[in-house]
């Protein structure tokens, strides 16, 4: 009788955690596959009341997007590719030097003691703190006098300058998990401490740079605020172009639809190919102290 109750409570415990996983899963990715519905229907369709599940697939608004098809040549096609080749370019450059910067100033922070050493790991995170709105007038002077308005330069700079102190902090947290020994080991047996910081420690915190590298890529490859005020026709990213989508019957819709997959599919990607060093850094604090 009581294994019989403990048996049901376990069955309902588990369609319990069942139903809680359903729902958090529709509730995450319910906008998603909403968004690749409405990118294959036509205006007509997309603006149905009731809305329609079965439709036929129009694909102008990809067509649009890039430029082909019954889109080329059209206004609201004009400069959606440029905006997607500039948002590649400027995440990836802007994450690969954040990183890269950030992992120096965090082996630095985590091995060494130097005066102001507290003061510089909080201002490098107070960069994160400040709304863009309380710098956008200063940037877009400063880039005015440097040349720099409108170029993807000025937005790699950007990139580099919002990230490099979260990628500082995150890659500290994963040296500090390294034993200092690793290093003192190898410099005792003649290597140098760039030879021990090369070959020995960064293998063992590919897991926290592929993270690492995860975050700044989205930050970087999401900025609006910045990118909408410092460009103004050759260095517009997707985000920006897509807020500005119209045409000669008004909003885009269709384009809008089929540009927010476009703009899904590249961190798909990014984040597919480190998925194997992601979890092995999502997990690194736990299984390093353990």
């Amino acid at each position: 009788m009581h294994d019989a109750k403990q048996a049901r409570s376990r069955h309902l415990s588990r369609w319990l955690m069942l139903a809680l996983l359903g729902a958090y899963t529709f509730f995450n990715l319910g906008p998603i596959f909403w968004l690749i519905i409405s990118s294959l229907k036509g205006r007509a369709d997309l603006f149905a009341m009731p809305p329609k599940w079965v439709f036929d697939i129009d694909l102008t608004g990809y067509q649009s997007v890039f430029g082909v098809g019954a889109a080329r040549g059209t206004a609201s096609a004009y400069g959606v590719t440029d905006a997607l080749i500039n948002s590649v370019i400027v995440s990836c450059s802007g994450t690969f030097i954040a990183v890269l910067l950030g992992t120096l100033a965090g082996y630095v922070c985590s091995r060494f003691e130097f005066r102001g050493k507290g003061d510089f790991l909080f201002f490098v995170l107070s960069t994160r703190m400040l709304p863009p709105v309380a710098v956008l007038v200063f940037y877009h002077l400063m880039f005015a006098r440097l040349g720099l308005a409108d170029t993807k330069t000025g937005l790699i700079f950007v990139a580099i300058f919002a990230n490099v102190g979260l990628a500082t902090w995150i890659m500290k947290g994963f040296f500090d998990g390294v034993p200092k020994q690793v290093e003192q080991i190898a410099m005792v047996s003649g290597y140098t401490r760039m030879y021990a910081f090369i070959r020995l420690v960064l293998p063992m915190v590919r897991g926290g740079i592929a993270a690492t590298a995860g975050f700044c890529f989205i930050f970087a490859w999401n900025e609006f605020a910045f990118a909408s005020i410092l460009t103004t026709t050759k260095a517009k990213t997707l985000p920006v172009k897509i807020s500005a989508a119209s045409g000669a019957t008004g909003i885009e819709w269709t384009q809008i639809m089929s540009a927010g997959v476009v703009l899904i599919i590249p961190v798909l990607i990014f984040f597919y190919l480190i998925r194997k060093h992601l979890l092995m850094g999502m997990t690194f604090g736990i299984l390093g102290r353990s």
